[in-house]
């Protein structure tokens, strides 16, 4: 069923509830059109600026192109074309969509060192056939499995005439294929509708923004909550234009056997579903991007996908686990003023902290954690955790009984290897824990150290953001070496100097 709604004349309009927790918002649109049972979820499209005929015209040979590429990506119908090539292992190159996808694919196998793969076919398949039979799979044979896809080198090879792919592989790019379609279709809206201002086209919740509404500076997209309902900051939202926007989430889908709940997310390297896997929203320059990013974040523990979207150009992401939120360095450039509340400052907080060297026989990299807290102690901001186990993440006991104790899953989401001895930079930009914008004022830095074999220091520091015109200093003590903390990286270069 499709329905064509148009809106120009109306002034107040209901906000489409996206999968994922994504919603979006926006007034007075020129045109919206609404189909379900596009790639198994709905697409929504939002048109300023554009004529009434181009636009019909262009949203017809959009809707016949995506139902092409379906038939070419989607490994849920049989005839498929990938579906041919997981059958056949051979088919006539004759598809470039393919032959893009297969190839993005390994790209991002590569980029993200094996936490993305469009590898596990078959490994769904006999997942599948579990919850059909109620048979748990072997655990040790699914890893055994797993990794032997996981370590094959070139299991697609191209050819002129042909598309070959390895034995005992079978492709299923469904981590990045919607952002790959929904790219396509922007492209393809863009060339039809030269005089568009605005274009949103959201895919089951994967959005991609081109221009501005009207009247507007920015898209506004509301992050909405898709982890826990109950979520009290489930009304915050991001402003965008020119980006994608994509999610990754597990509690919507997952295999039953029996009474037990496996979630859809499956560990490439263990072909066993993720506990407890992270949930994500991913800012990129293409959908495609953004949909693959959001895919591996959901396949590692928070702090290693958060250090990985750092290293990325373009790319930023908030990471949920055990309901803290960890956002990459430029996420705060998308978050509005407007709903910064009181927090006034524009600059981050930037911290340095030193780990001394320390002449002992034998050297055990200490366990640190840094924080932040209002005068009541109450905690605002988790910054840094180094240390996995949690056996020694328990001997800094200040912060395990203001924090690690309140906060059950704070290592997994969090938590970061020790570090060797030297200088090291972070900053806080002003949100808390649920990602939320906190109040301009006074507040107080902890940082507390513990070593095994070694000591145990803890320091504080006051600091207020309202006035951070000076450079603070904290002196070394045992475990702990020197701290600075400045509104400006450049003070921090200034002081050591």
């Amino acid at each position: 069923m499709i329905s064509r709604l148009k809106n120009a004349l109306c002034s107040v309009r209901t906000p489409l509830l996206l999968s994922l927790g994504l919603s979006s918002f926006a007034s007075l649109a020129n045109h919206q059109y609404h189909f379900e049972n596009v790639l198994g979820t709905s697409m929504d499209i939002t048109i300023y600026g554009a004529e009434d005929e181009q636009i019909d015209t262009a949203v017809g040979v959009l809707s016949n192109k995506i139902q092409v590429l379906e038939g070419t990506l989607s490994t849920w119908q049989l005839d498929s074309t990938i579906n041919q090539l997981n059958q056949n292992l051979v088919i006539p190159n004759q598809s470039k969509e393919l032959t893009e996808v297969l190839h993005l694919c390994e790209n991002w196998h590569k980029q993200s060192g094996g936490k993305f793969s469009c590898r596990m076919g078959l490994i769904r398949q006999r997942w599948l056939e579990a919850e059909n039979t109620q048979t748990l799979p072997d655990r040790i044979e699914m890893r055994h499995f797993a990794r032997d896809i996981q370590k094959r080198e070139n299991p697609i090879s191209l050819t002129a005439e042909e598309l070959h792919l390895a034995k005992n592989i079978q492709m299923d790019p469904a981590g990045l294929a919607k952002g790959y379609i929904i790219d396509i279709g922007m492209r393809t809206l863009r060339e039809l509708l030269p005089s568009a201002t605005g274009i949103k086209l959201d895919i089951g919740g994967d959005i991609s923004f081109w221009g501005i509404p009207e009247n507007k500076t920015h898209w506004k997209v509301g992050l909405g909550n898709y982890i826990d309902s109950t979520d009290s900051h489930s009304n915050s939202y991001i402003e965008i234009s020119n980006h994608a926007v994509a999610a990754s989430g597990h509690l919507s889908r997952f295999y039953q056997i029996e009474r037990r709940k496996f979630s859809h997310i499956l560990d490439p390297n263990e072909g066993w579903p993720m506990d407890s896997a992270p949930s994500a929203i991913v800012i990129a320059n293409d959908a495609t991007t953004a949909d693959a990013v959001a895919t591996a974040l959901s396949t590692q523990k928070a702090s290693k996908g958060i250090e990985w979207v750092n290293s990325l150009p373009g790319v930023e992401a908030l990471v949920r686990s055990s309901g803290i939120a960890v956002m990459s360095d430029g996420w705060h450039r998308f978050v509005p003023s407007s709903s910064q509340q009181d927090y006034q400052h524009e600059e981050n907080v930037y911290i340095e902290y030193q780990i001394p060297s320390i002449d002992t026989a034998k050297y055990h990299r200490p366990y640190l954690a840094l924080w932040i807290s209002d005068l009541n102690n109450n905690t605002v901001r988790q910054l840094l955790l180094l240390g996995e186990s949690e056996r020694w993440a328990k001997e800094n006991n200040r912060w395990w009984r203001r924090v690690g104790r309140k906060l059950p899953g704070l290592l997994d989401a969090v938590a970061r290897p020790t570090r060797l001895p030297g200088k090291y930079h972070l900053s806080w930009d002003g949100l808390d824990d649920q990602g939320k914008s906190v109040k301009s004022g006074e507040y107080i830095l902890h940082i507390e150290a513990a070593r095994e074999g070694g000591g145990h220091d803890y320091q504080k520091v006051r600091f207020d953001t309202r006035n951070m015109e000076h450079v603070i200093q904290l002196r070394p003590k045992g475990e702990l070496g020197q701290i600075t903390i400045s509104q400006s990286a450049g003070n921090l270069l200034s002081a050591n100097l």
